[in-house]
């Protein structure tokens, strides 16, 4: 028996690819839990998000804040219906006009062809550094 979680989560990164709601939705269970680390007062996209309309106002908030220059993922590895998805990204955070450069991890759990749980493992205190304009270590 081959496993959808893959292939679930490779249409989703070519949907979230062209910014457009309307392909990246309907990746998500109607009752799915959407997890970025972080504080949403400084970072409005941070937070525990459920359901769709939840996560198009926290994938909203991200789209106005974080210009893309550079994403790369590793190769998807999955268990039992959970996916990790490696990577290195950059971008642009406004309003502050700063970039950063950095690993993250994503987590996504898929049942029947949906993705249930979508978690980030990433330099949180970092982002939000970067979106505020603070200084962040030369090691990053």
């Amino acid at each position: 028996m081959t496993s959808d979680a893959i292939p679930t989560v490779e249409a989703y990164f070519e949907a979230l690819g062209t910014r457009d709601l309307e392909r990246i939705l309907p990746h998500f269970a109607r009752d799915a839990t959407w997890t970025i680390p972080g504080d949403p007062a400084l970072t409005p996209w941070a937070g525990r998000r459920t359901g769709p309309e939840e996560i198009r106002q926290s994938l909203t908030a991200f789209f106005a804040a974080v210009e893309p220059l550079a994403f790369e993922l590793g190769t998807l590895v999955e268990v039992d219906g959970s996916v990790l998805a490696p990577g290195r990204y950059a971008s642009r955070f406004h309003p502050s006009g700063q970039v950063l450069e950095s690993e993250m991890i994503l987590r996504f759990t898929v049942v029947d062809g949906l993705i249930t749980d979508y978690r980030v493992f990433e330099d949180s205190l970092g982002i939000t550094r970067t979106h505020l304009g603070e200084e962040v270590g030369a090691n990053r």
